[in-house]
């Protein structure tokens, strides 16, 4: 039988039979850990529950399940929910932002120099190929104009 979020929850509330979550708190376990994988979940709270007595630090938790599986994805293991949560942070641009993006992008190439150009090339090593990231470039590259270049001591 698979370990659930649940099972976890309810195991996690045995070991220590004072702690009780906020509603809070348990809103963002539910959350954060609902969609972790559950066996190593449950193996990080077990190990705690052998170094902490009182209440369960649940941020150590976090971090012990983190560490596991962390160096499982350096090791080459799939590890599906480092991607899940960087993608929950990380949210993309909506079609109307990306559209509004390409405009802007449009006008501020429709005017690039060729000095411009060359400025963006000695900071990138290489020109870039979209005309987001190119503007985006030159835009910053027409930011720094008149701006004393820091001292290398």
């Amino acid at each position: 039988m698979q370990t659930t979020w649940i099972d976890n929850k309810i195991y996690l509330c045995k070991l220590w039979p004072k702690y009780k979550p906020t509603p809070e708190e348990g809103d963002l376990l539910n959350e954060r850990w609902g969609q972790l994988k559950q066996d190593i979940l449950r193996e990080c709270i077990k190990q705690h529950r052998l170094e902490r007595d009182s209440r369960p630090d649940l941020s150590a938790i976090h971090k012990a399940y983190c560490k596991i599986t962390a160096t499982a994805h350096t090791a080459g293991v799939a590890s599906t929910e480092i991607e899940d949560t960087r993608a929950q942070t990380c949210i993309p641009p909506s079609a109307s932002e990306l559209a509004e993006w390409d405009s802007w992008a449009a006008k501020t190439l429709a005017t690039v120099t060729d000095a411009e150009i060359e400025a963006v090339r000695e900071m990138m090593t290489y020109v870039p190929t979209t005309a987001r990231v190119l503007a985006v470039a030159v835009d910053y590259v027409r930011s720094q104009r008149g701006r004393v270049a820091p001292s290398r001591a």
